[in-house]
């Protein structure tokens, strides 16, 4: 198969999973092709490329960092209402009960507006990911699987885009005793029926390596039990 992984992680995942397999990577970091896929304009030169060589499968992770629940609140999180998915105003973001943000309030801290840009900057970036993969999925029209975490709000947004999927949950600890339990949401054309688990032996506090590698980066077993379905 020749596969189209959009955002993978900066280990590579998808990549390392499916050596038998021709699969681009595209993004930021070591991918194969670096590309800005927050700008849409791009969306044309990866249906050229479709045109020219087709891709079979669509693979993509999109940032979550705005539509978690990382740093949940009420109505949604600190970037994000949850009801509308409008990015919150300085004034909202401001009252948000999410800890890093309530203790920058409450000291009156200086650099308040200049953090408020970062999360500002942060939905941006979320907005205008999703809404890449959104308009490439409707324009190349072939199967494909978005990853995000399972509450994410990131599926609500791939709704009212007018995508139409089936969500499909599964666990990294049910694939791998080196990962989290991590509950994960992957948005489908194809219903898969994957694996999941209530424990996980793996624990944060006894990691000793990159936990930045382990949060982004998804299970081997994870990756090729997904493309088994298409």
């Amino acid at each position: 198969m020749r596969i189209l992984a959009l955002f993978d992680d900066g280990n590579g995942s998808v990549k390392k999973a499916l050596p038998e397999h021709d699969v681009v990577s595209v993004g930021i970091g070591n991918a194969d092709i670096v590309m800005d896929l927050s700008d849409v304009k791009n969306i044309k030169k990866l249906v050229d490329m479709h045109k020219e060589n087709p891709f079979d499968l669509l693979m993509a992770s999109p940032p979550c960092e705005s539509w978690s629940f990382a740093t949940a609140g009420n109505n949604g999180n600190a970037y994000r209402c949850k009801e509308t998915l409008r990015l919150r105003t300085f004034d909202d973001w401001k009252k948000h009960p999410y800890t890093s943000v309530k203790r920058l309030v409450d000291r009156n801290a200086p650099e308040i507006p200049e953090i408020y840009s970062r999360y500002l900057k942060g939905g941006v970036n979320g907005d205008l990911t999703a809404l890449f993969v959104c308009e490439l999925v409707k324009a190349l029209e072939i199967p494909f699987v978005i990853e995000n975490p399972q509450s994410s709000m990131l599926f609500e947004k791939l709704k009212r885009e007018g995508l139409d999927f089936v969500k499909n949950t599964a666990c990294y600890a049910a694939y791998s005793e080196e990962f989290p339990l991590k509950r994960t949401g992957f948005a489908s054309n194809v219903g898969m029926n994957l694996k999941k688990t209530n424990k996980a032996k793996f624990a944060f506090r006894d990691w000793k390596g990159n936990r930045g590698i382990v949060r982004s980066s998804i299970p081997s077993d994870l990756i090729k039990d997904i493309v088994s379905y298409f």
